[in-house]
């Protein structure tokens, strides 16, 4: 049950840290570059959808932490509703396809002017997606040739 609450607020400390951030981007942080932040952003999101919680082993003094920030965040930003989780049948397909994900995340740095900084992403998005050894012949294929089309313009 621990387990299952501490889940909970890790999940709940990306949907919050994203809503901080664009709360804060309206206003532009002093010292903070906005295309860094979108960069994060993106690989927020990746780290997002890749994690999972119960493979990682945290000490009890990291969940504190964690579950103390989220709390922290909560009280400034208001609860999180299921208007801000994404629903299960969109974020299942998305993840089937690596192809899908490397689409996903040229569209969320589609707005950072830094061709180099955004090719960069993109060349780790797709190595990511390569070390995934369920990947068909044809998956493989298409995502090299991606690399090589974006390593091309770096």
């Amino acid at each position: 049950m621990e387990d299952e609450s501490f889940n909970k607020d890790l999940h709940d400390l990306f949907i919050l840290f994203k809503k901080l951030v664009e709360r804060e981007s309206e206003g532009d942080i002093p010292g903070v570059n906005s295309e860094q932040l979108k960069m994060l952003m993106a690989r927020m999101d990746e780290m997002k959808d890749s994690f999972q919680a119960q493979n990682i082993q945290m000490d009890p003094f990291t969940k504190m932490m964690i579950t103390s920030l989220v709390k922290q965040l909560r009280e400034e930003l208001g609860p999180v509703t299921e208007d801000d989780y994404e629903p299960e049948e969109e974020s299942q397909p998305q993840l089937s396809s690596a192809q899908e994900v490397i689409k996903q995340r040229e569209e969320l740095l589609s707005d950072v002017s830094d061709a180099t900084a955004r090719n960069r992403a993109l060349v780790e998005t797709i190595d990511e997606q390569l070390r995934n050894p369920n990947l068909s012949d044809d998956e493989i294929d298409a995502l090299l040739d991606k690399r090589r089309q974006i390593s091309a313009n770096l």
